[in-house]
């Protein structure tokens, strides 16, 4: 007789059908490694000095910040440089060790829950809280700030198994649409002209990440500048148009996979473009913004595009085994092969 196998770890839709969505242990992974990325950063030079309070910490304190969030924020930054290097140290400390928490399937639940925690003081002191309240705001430039999708990211990753289990379920498909959908939507709606020009806030975000970049890079910003400035809303009405599909077309399941292929490659050119990759050529970026992390997203929604494969010929199971999912099979159908566990 056939020695009986155990179930299929692989999730069913999914065999067969290449690449597999990532599940909360990888997505775990690829965010202890971001926290360990962010904190090697945060160790250059640059952030000794007192380039790190002008760039990071005053900058998310005055760039348009409404009166009480800007007072609020320009006094923490005020105490924060008065320990400048006593701070970065602690900061990528924290970062480092969230990271190898998070690497750890033993510690993998308390690292998540402090990964948020800490995600959520960068946000709102290192990063302005995005920079939403400014009117300068735009997710080609890095908004809704990436300490903000780590905690998407933290969500979608929290364990759903038994630590060490192989074949764990993927991380929940429901909530990583929403908060695609959510994403690109904010996108869209960023681009109204609340309180500045749209024209005047993309050639802005331009500017500034031209300040960023390396020479060839830094002319195209500057180019792109220029013509934003002139011609402000139809690029926004376009940009708005693009968004909007992009959060409605991943809930068809037979346009998902174009739909986070457009996605993951337009975030690429917001990435290198309106993002500088993070400022980390220009030596002063403390993380890489948020391109990688909708990458991220991206690679936790693509499964099978909604597609289910096609069964095995060397699979088959009985009317009984169907019934009860309690049963297992071999891939040899035979007499008295199905047994309960």
């Amino acid at each position: 007789m056939p020695t009986p196998e155990g179930p299929d770890p692989t999730p069913p839709g999914i065999r067969g059908s290449g690449l597999a969505p990532l599940g909360p242990a990888q997505l775990r992974w690829g965010l202890g490694l971001l926290w360990i990325l962010d904190a090697g950063l945060q160790l250059q030079p640059v952030m000794f000095t007192r380039a790190f309070a002008g760039n990071v910490l005053y900058n998310a304190a005055l760039m348009y910040q409404p009166g009480g969030l800007e007072t609020f924020l320009y006094r923490a930054a005020s105490i924060e440089t008065a320990h400048l290097e006593v701070l970065t140290i602690l900061i990528a400390s924290i970062q480092l060790l969230l990271g190898a928490g998070l690497l750890s399937s033993r510690l993998s639940r308390p690292a998540l829950i402090a990964s948020v925690v800490w995600a959520t003081v960068v946000w709102t002191f290192g990063q302005g809280l995005g920079f939403l309240a400014t009117g300068t705001a735009l997710i080609e430039f890095g908004a809704p700030g990436s300490a903000l999708m780590y905690i998407a990211i933290a969500a979608l990753a929290w364990p759903r198994g038994a630590p060490g289990r192989t074949g764990a379920p993927p991380a929940p498909a429901l909530l990583g649409r929403w908060i695609w959908s959510g994403y690109w939507v904010l996108g869209a709606i960023l681009h109204l002209p609340l309180r500045f020009p749209t024209g005047a806030v993309l050639a802005y975000n331009l500017q500034t990440a031209a300040q960023l970049q390396p020479g060839s890079l830094q002319r195209v910003d500057y180019h792109l500048a220029r013509y934003a400035d002139g011609h402000g809303l139809p690029l926004s009405v376009i940009l708005a148009a693009v968004e909007l599909a992009l959060a409605l077309g991943v809930w068809p399941a037979g346009w998902r996979r174009p739909v986070l292929a457009i996605g993951v490659v337009l975030t690429a050119a917001f990435w290198v473009l309106g993002q500088a990759m993070g400022g980390i050529l220009a030596g002063v970026g403390t993380d890489p913004s948020t391109g990688p992390v909708v990458a991220l997203l991206a690679l936790c929604l693509w499964g099978n595009g909604g597609r289910r494969s096609a069964p095995d010929p060397g699979r088959q199971l009985s009317p009984d085994a169907k019934k009860d999912p309690a049963m297992t099979y071999s891939p040899t159908p035979s007499p008295g092969q199905y047994h309960r566990r």
